[in-house]
């Protein structure tokens, strides 16, 4: 899971999105899992990024977390 952050997070210093397709989504989140959006989607939010879209058997496409509005 380190490889595939750490993957993302490359891609998107020099990208505005980042597409990650099924063969290596399936690496980690195998195609059976349940609730595998769900995952995927925490798996973002936990490494502070954002899941765009996700289509089964097809990709997942990651963005940066927009940065939060400072209260005041």
């Amino acid at each position: 899971m380190r490889k595939l952050v750490r993957q993302i997070k490359r891609e998107l210093k020099t990208a505005k999105h980042c597409a990650i397709y099924e063969q290596e989504l399936s690496r980690v989140w195998p195609d059976e899992v349940k609730q595998r959006e769900t995952q995927i989607a925490q798996f973002a939010q936990d490494h502070g990024l954002r899941l765009r879209f996700y289509r089964d058997g097809l990709c997942a496409i990651f963005t940066k977390e927009p940065p939060m509005p400072s209260e005041e």
